[in-house]
Order: C-alpha cells, then sequence, then structure tokens
C-alpha cells in the first residue's frame, strides 16, 4: 500500500512574524484582509499589525467603518482618510475617540453632504496629539476646549471650504500657534465670522503658505524665516498700502512666490525669491503697476512666468516663461 503523500508545507505560515507584519503593512486595508485566505496562519493577521492605513472609498457604509475600528487591536493607524456623507455624519465623534487610542499620524476627512452643507466636526478632534497631517474639507470647525494642550507632531494643515465659530481668528492663531513643528499651512476660502482683532499668527518653522480667501481677515505673520514658498491670493486687499506692505514683509525670505496681489511701493526687496508667477489683468492699470512693483522688488529672480487673467476673474493663456 502506497504511503499517503504528506501535506506540502505552507511557506506562508513559516514566514517570521515580522516579515508576515512588513509585508501586509504596505497592502491596503481591502487587500490586507483578503490575505486572510491566504494562509491559515494569516488568518485575522491584519488586525494585529504595527500600523494600518485606514482609506474607505465614497459610499462606505458606517457599519463597515465601525467593524475595522472595533476589530483592530494593533498599536497605530498611520491615515484614517474618509468622505463624510449624511450617512456617517453622525459617526465621526465616535471615531475619532477610537482614533486617538491607536495614535492616529494622518486624518483626511472630506464633507459630502446632500445639502451641501458643511458636515459638524467634534471637539474630539483636538485630543488626537500624535497627528502629523491633519486635512479637512466642507466642515464646521468646534470652538477649543478648555486647556487645549496643542498639536506637538503636527507638520501639515490643509483647511478648505470650513467655517469657524463666532470670533474663531483667535482659535485659529491658537491651533497654529499650538503647533510647533507646522511647516505646511494651506487655507482656501475659510470662513471665520466676528471681529477680526489684530492678533499675529506664529508659525516661526513654516516653508510652504497658500492662502485663498475671498475675505480681508487682515492676514497678519510673524518672522517667516523658513519660509520657501508662497500662493497668496485675497480678492479683497486691505485699503491701506501700507498695511499689505507691512503683511508683505513677512514673506522677504520666500523663494518661490505665486500669484501675489500688492500695493505700487514696496519698502523692502525678495533677495531669495528665485521664482515668481504672476497672473495680470491688462485692462486694469492697478493690476500692471503692481506687476511692476513686484518686479522692481526681486533683484535675484531667476524664472519668471505671467499668466493673463481674463473678464471672469480667471488666469487663462500664458504670456511666457524667462529664465
Amino acid at each position: 500500500m502506497m504511503e499517503a503523500k504528506q501535506a506540502a508545507p505552507d511557506r506562508l505560515s513559516s514566514l517570521p512574524a515580522e516579515l508576515q507584519d512588513e509585508i501586509l503593512i504596505r497592502l491596503d486595508l481591502r487587500d490586507a484582509v483578503r490575505t486572510s485566505a491566504l494562509s491559515r496562519t494569516w488568518r485575522d493577521l491584519w488586525k494585529s499589525l504595527s500600523v494600518i492605513s485606514l482609506s474607505f472609498p465614497f459610499g462606505t457604509h458606517p457599519s463597515v467603518v465601525d467593524s475595522v475600528l472595533l476589530r483592530y487591536i494593533g498599536p497605530r493607524v498611520s491615515l484614517f482618510r474618509i468622505c463624510v456623507d449624511d450617512a456617517c455624519a453622525d459617526r465621526i465623534d465616535d471615531w475619532l475617540i477610537a482614533l486617538s487610542r491607536y495614535r492616529v499620524e494622518s486624518i483626511d476627512m472630506c464633507g459630502t453632504l446632500r445639502s451641501l452643507g458643511n458636515f459638524n466636526l467634534y471637539s474630539s478632534i483636538f485630543s488626537l496629539g500624535d497627528l502629523v497631517s491633519l486635512l479637512l474639507k466642507n466642515c464646521r470647525i468646534p470652538p477649543l476646549p478648555v486647556g487645549f494642550p496643542g498639536f506637538p507632531a503636527l507638520q501639515k494643515l490643509v483647511l478648505a471650504y470650513v467655517i469657524f465659530p463666532s470670533n474663531g481668528f483667535k482659535q485659529l492663531e491658537a491651533i497654529i500657534r499650538r503647533s510647533p513643528l507646522l511647516h505646511t499651512l494651506h487655507m482656501f476660502d475659510v470662513f471665520i465670522p466676528g471681529e477680526y482683532p489684530d492678533s499675529v499668527i506664529e508659525a516661526p518653522n513654516l516653508r510652504v503658505l497658500s492662502i485663498y480667501s475671498p475675505y480681508d481677515y487682515r492676514w497678519r505673520f510673524g518672522e517667516l524665516s523658513c519660509l520657501e514658498y508662497a500662493n497668496i491670493h485675497v480678492f479683497h486687499c486691505p485699503q491701506h498700502e501700507h498695511d499689505f506692505g507691512v503683511f508683505l514683509a513677512r514673506f522677504a525670505h520666500v523663494q518661490k512666490a505665486v500669484d501675489v496681489k500688492m500695493p505700487y511701493t514696496l519698502p523692502f526687496t525678495f533677495y531669495n525669491l528665485k521664482k515668481l508667477q504672476l497672473c495680470v489683468d491688462f485692462n486694469e492699470i492697478h493690476s500692471i503697476l503692481s506687476m511692476f512693483t513686484m518686479l522692481r522688488s526681486c533683484h535675484n529672480l531667476q524664472n519668471l512666468k505671467i499668466e493673463v487673467r481674463s473678464n471672469s476673474g480667471r488666469c487663462g493663456s500664458n504670456i511666457g516663461s524667462l529664465e
């Protein structure tokens, strides 16, 4: 009688635990879960990975997110990305509380409500002290809790179409000031109701700054000696040229500037500015004079790009580039 063949060895199961972990953390969530079917020892291995990235596609049912956060028993979530629709808007607070236990490093939340309104964010967002990157779009920012310690590890902050509470400029100032490692700040159409006090936004390590705003919030920044790139687009500039000149003076160390509005005279020079992109309305004398004002203050410019602003306010055809 022939001896029964021995079962082939399970090579996946024989891999060192560290190697198994290294393989799975490189997969997205869906593929990591599917590996449970590959081997007996790989069954549900994703639940205890050393780090996991959670990126949920648009339309994901809230119960799926609940299940993943409940079943994962590992120590760290590197990314939590989700489109917030009507079905999951009420679950955000619970998810943020759960993520605070996993030392989440990156949050990316974008509102997609049918009502086209902004979803309500909760104060639990301010308890995520391990955040390195925070992107919020189409949401209402809650008031800062008493004793807010800040984001000691935050390096990148993106706020797009968000609404701050009344007199929220002080809150924005506090968030940025208490993020000492912040080097990238993007603010697009941020709405801050109430008064705009003469406060100063302190971000000494900032290297990249973008502001796109239809409102004049009297933006004032402290010294930005590390700044390398600035994109400032404010539709309604301050009425007094001196005020805006003081504002621009904070960017004297910048190395690249894009679409910056300015007055006709500047009391300083952009010595480090090497690359400049301007959008000019050649039907407006103010726009033309502003262009020459900027060029006179850029003695070491190496690359210049000028685009024509159309009647709709958009930048279209490119006149050309000089290097």
